[in-house]
C-alpha cells in the first residue's frame, strides 16, 4: 500500500490540473454521422453534499432538429477524485436507465438492436476520467435528454470547500445550469457567484464511513496538511491594483485555477479575463502562504509569477485503513479513501502527512455505495491488474465503469425481444456450424495420393483418409476396439469416428485392414493426436520505420492468429518465420486488442495487448 500512496509526491504536478475538473465536463455532443453539434437547451443539476462527498445528478437537454434516424455521441470527463455512478436517457418520454455489464456483451447487444433501428444507448470508459456515449436512434420530434450521476469530493477553496460544478462551456452555449443543492452531515451551502461553497471542516481531517453491501466499512475523506508541513503556495487573495494604489477587480478564483492548472500566472494575459470590473490594471497583488508563512507579492503587468509547488516529504500514510488510495487536490489538501472491517470501525484511525501524525474517527453515515465507489474508482485507476476478468468482476461488484465494462441502456421490452432473438441465433448458429462441418467433410478432395487426415483435434469426429490402390474393402480398427468400414472414392478410402469427450490427451493408433482384389490382405497404422491445450504466446507492439507492428511469438504452425480491435476491427497475422506472427496496425488505433490464437486442433487461446500512446 505504501508504494502506491507514495505516488502522491511524484504525481502531484500532473494530478493538479485534472483533479480540479468540474463534476462532469461535457466536451462534445454531436451527430455521429455529420459531426454537427447538438444545441444545448437546458441543464438541470441536483447536488447533495454528504460530509466531504458530493453526489451530482445532471440532466442535459439538447435540441433534435433531424427528421431522419440519427445517432448521437457524447464525450465527457470526470474529476480524478470522482466516480461515475450511472447514466440514462429518454426515448421520447420513456426513461431508459443504463445497466453495467461486460463491455463485449454490451456492444454486441447495442449493435444487434441498432441494426433493427431500435433505441439503445451505450456508455464506455475511454480513460480513467473520460467517457464516451452513443444513442441510436433519437426519436424524431423529441429532444435528446441524457442524465449523468457522479460522486466526487468537495474541492478546497481557501478556508472553504467548493462544490464541483458540471461544465458545459465547451458546448458553445450561453446556457447556465439550474442548480439546486442540499447538504447532509455538512454545513449549509452558500451561493457565491455562479457556484456553491460550504464551510471547511473544523479540523484538518473531514471523513465519513459508510457500510457497503459486502459488509466492509468504506471511508472517504479529505486531509489538509498543517501549515508547518505545507511548503507549497496557497493563494488567499488576488486582485488588480493601479499604480496610484486604487484597487481593481478581485481575481482570486482565476489565479488559484492558474496556479493549480498551469503552475504559473501570466499577468496581463487573456487568461485573467478581459471582462474585469472595475477595469483597473497595472499590476497583480497576490496574498498567499508559502511554507506556512504569509506573504504579499506585486507582479507587474507583462511579468510571470511561478509559485512554489513543493509538497510535504513522505506523502500520506495510514494506520488502520486498508488499501488506502489518495488523490492530490491542491498543495495543501489530499483526498483519500480505503476500507476497514466492522470491528475496526469502532476504533480510531491514524494518518501521517510529512512529519505530522493525526488521529481521527470518521463520521458514520447511512449504508450505501458512495464511499465504496470512490475507493473502487481509485483502485481501478492506480492498481496494476493481472487479468481482464479480475477487472470485470471488481467493476461489476462496485458498480464503477472500467475498461472491461460498459453501461447499456435498453428499454425492457427491447431487451426481452433481444433475448428471444439471441436464443434463436444461438440455435441457428449451432445448426449452421454442424452443416458446415458436414459439408467440409463431404467436400474434401479425396483425389491424389496425399494423405489428408485431420491428425490433430480436441475431440469430435476426425476423418480417416488412406490411399490403397486395388483394395476390395477397407476397415479401421479403433483404439476402443470398435471396427468401422471405410468408403471408397477411387483409390482413396475414408470415414469418420467419434473421439469421446473424456479421452485423455495423447497419441492414438488406428489400425487399417484392407482386403485386396487379388485375395491378399494389407495392414497399415494411422496415428491420431488428441490435443485440448490452448496455445499460448506473448504479444507486443514494435515501431518500424514509423509503422506500428503487432508481433506475437507462439508455437509454430498455428492455423490462425487474428487481432481484434476495440470496435470490431479484424487483422489476421502472418507467420513470417516459425513461431513469429506479425501484422501492421493502422495509426490512430487505441484501446485494447484481443489476439486469438487457434491451433490445428481447434483450441483457442487469447492474448491482450494495447498500443502505446
Amino acid at each position: 500500500m505504501l508504494n502506491v500512496v507514495m505516488r502522491i509526491r511524484l504525481l502531484a504536478l500532473a494530478c493538479l490540473a485534472s483533479s480540479f475538473a468540474s463534476a462532469q465536463t461535457v466536451t462534445g455532443v454531436y451527430n455521429r454521422d455529420t459531426a454537427e453539434p447538438f444545441k444545448l437547451k437546458d441543464v438541470k443539476v441536483e447536488s447533495t453534499v454528504v460530509g466531504p462527498m458530493v453526489r451530482t445528478s445532471t440532466l442535459l437537454t439538447f435540441e433534435n432538429p433531424y427528421k431522419k434516424l440519427t445517432e448521437a455521441s457524447m464525450n465527457f470527463a470526470m474529476p480524478e477524485s470522482g466516480a461515475l455512478g450511472g447514466f440514462a436517457y429518454y426515448y421520447g418520454d420513456e426513461y431508459v436507465k443504463g445497466r453495467l455489464m461486460d463491455k463485449a456483451k454490451a456492444w454486441f447487444i447495442y449493435t444487434a438492436i441498432t441494426s433493427r433501428d431500435r433505441d439503445p444507448g451505450i456508455m464506455e470508459q475511454v480513460s480513467p476520467t473520460e467517457y464516451h456515449c452513443q444513442i441510436y436512434p433519437l426519436k424524431k420530434g423529441h429532444d435528446l435528454r441524457v442524465r449523468l450521476w457522479t460522486v466526487s469530493m468537495l474541492e478546497p477553496n481557501g478556508d472553504k470547500m467548493k462544490l464541483p460544478k458540471p461544465d458545459v462551456s465547451g458546448l458553445d452555449s450561453e446556457k447556465k445550469p439550474t442548480w439546486s443543492v442540499r447538504t447532509v452531515r455538512s454545513g449549509p451551502a452558500v451561493k457565491e457567484g455562479d457556484g456553491y461553497q460550504v464551510p471547511g471542516a473544523t479540523g484538518p481531517i473531514h471523513a465519513v464511513a459508510q457500510r457497503f453491501k459486502d459488509g466492509r466499512v468504506y471511508v472517504a475523506g479529505l486531509v489538509r496538511a498543517p501549515e508547518s508541513e505545507n511548503t507549497g503556495t496557497v493563494v488567499q487573495k488576488a486582485y488588480f491594483e493601479a499604480p496610484d494604489g486604487k484597487r481593481g477587480a478581485d481575481v482570486t478564483e482565476r489565479v488559484r485555477e492558474l496556479v493549480q492548472r498551469d503552475h504559473r500566472v501570466d499577468v496581463g494575459s487573456e487568461m485573467l479575463g478581459d471582462d474585469l470590473l472595475p477595469d483597473v490594471r497595472g499590476r497583480l497583488v497576490v496574498e498567499f502562504r508559502e511554507g506556512g508563512k504569509p506573504e504579499t507579492l506585486r507582479v507587474e503587468d507583462g511579468d510571470i509569477w511561478r509559485p512554489s509547488m513543493e509538497y510535504p516529504d513522505g506523502g500520506v500514510t495510514f494506520a488502520g485503513l486498508r488499501q488506502a488510495k489518495t488523490v492530490t487536490m491542491d498543495s495543501q489538501t489530499v483526498a483519500f479513501s480505503g476500507w476497514m472491517t466492522q470491528r475496526q470501525a469502532k476504533k480510531e484511525l491514524a494518518l501521517r502527512i510529512g512529519g505530522t501524525r493525526m488521529t481521527f474517527r470518521p463520521e458514520t453515515i447511512s449504508r450505501g455505495g458512495d464511499a465504496a465507489r470512490i475507493w473502487a474508482q481509485q483502485m481501478l485507476a492506480q492498481e496494476f491488474w493481472e487479468s481482464n476478468k479480475d477487472v470485470l468482476r471488481f467493476s461489476l461488484k462496485y458498480g464503477v465503469p472500467s475498461n472491461a465494462t460498459a453501461l447499456l441502456a435498453v428499454p425492457e421490452a427491447e431487451m426481452r425481444l433481444f433475448r428471444a432473438k439471441e436464443r434463436e441465433w444461438k440455435k441457428a448458429e449451432a445448426k449452421r456450424r454442424r452443416d458446415e462441418l458436414a459439408a467440409e467433410r463431404q467436400g474434401r478432395n479425396w483425389s491424389g495420393d496425399e494423405n489428408q487426415n485431420w491428425r490433430d483435434s480436441g475431440g469430435g469426429d476426425p476423418e480417416i483418409r488412406v490411399t490403397i490402390p486395388g483394395a476390395k474393402s477397407v476397415d479401421a480398427l479403433l483404439p476402443d476396439r470398435r471396427v468401422i468400414a471405410l468408403k471408397p472414392d477411387g483409390d482413396i478410402w475414408g470415414g469418420n469416428f467419434e473421439i469421446p469427450a473424456s479421452a485423455p490427451e495423447g497419441t492414438y493408433r488406428v489400425r487399417i485392414l484392407a482386403q485386396m482384389a487379388d485375395g491378399t490382405s494389407f495392414a497399415k497404422e494411422w496415428t491420431y493426436n488428441v490435443d485440448r491445450t490452448a496455445p499460448v504466446g506473448k504479444a507486443e507492439f514494435l515501431t518500424e520505420a514509423g509503422r506500428r507492428i503487432l508481433e506475437v511469438k507462439a508455437e509454430a504452425g498455428l492455423r490462425e492468429v487474428v487481432a481484434y480491435g476495440p470496435n470490431g476491427e479484424r487483422w489476421p497475422l502472418k507467420e513470417e518465420k516459425p513461431g513469429v506472427y506479425r501484422v501492421e496496425i493502422p495509426a490512430g488505433t487505441n484501446g485494447r486488442l484481443t489476439i486469438v490464437l487457434k491451433d490445428s486442433a481447434g483450441n483457442k487461446g487469447e492474448l491482450i495487448c494495447s498500443p502505446s500512446r
